[in-house]
């Protein structure tokens, strides 16, 4: 199972950015992964996550692939995997950052160009 969870988790175009099929959770916490901020799955080739944070806010994401097993929970949860990002200055998109890459990367992009999911971030609150 484990050499699944490493195929899934390297299957990105960027190393750390799984396929993000059907069934795949993302969640938003904090940089010490102790507070979860929002949540969503993947559903019908979409991603809808409702953004509770102020722009520029820098956060961890971490993605839960579908039917995870134990281990996989656990290895997650360790932080091991954990893709660190920011709010976007409009709070309309997350930057994600990797250590071998100098710019950041825009989730909503990568997603909907790599792997055809749209990210819909929901702003209830002023910025």
């Amino acid at each position: 199972m484990e050499a699944a969870f490493m195929w899934f988790v390297l299957g990105g175009s960027f190393v750390g950015l799984p396929m993000f099929e059907a069934g795949t959770e993302l969640r938003l916490v904090s940089p010490d992964l102790l507070t979860v901020y929002s949540s969503g799955r993947v559903v019908d080739d979409q991603l809808v996550i409702d953004l509770p944070l102020d722009a520029s806010m820098e956060i961890r994401l971490l993605v839960f692939p579908p039917d995870a097993s134990d281990a996989v929970i656990a290895e997650v949860l360790s932080g091991a995997a954990a893709i660190h990002g920011q709010v976007a200055d409009d709070r309309s998109d997350i930057m994600v950052r990797f250590a071998n890459v100098e710019d950041a990367v825009s989730l909503r992009a990568w997603l909907m160009d790599e792997r055809g999911v749209r990210l819909v971030l929901v702003t209830r609150r002023s910025s």
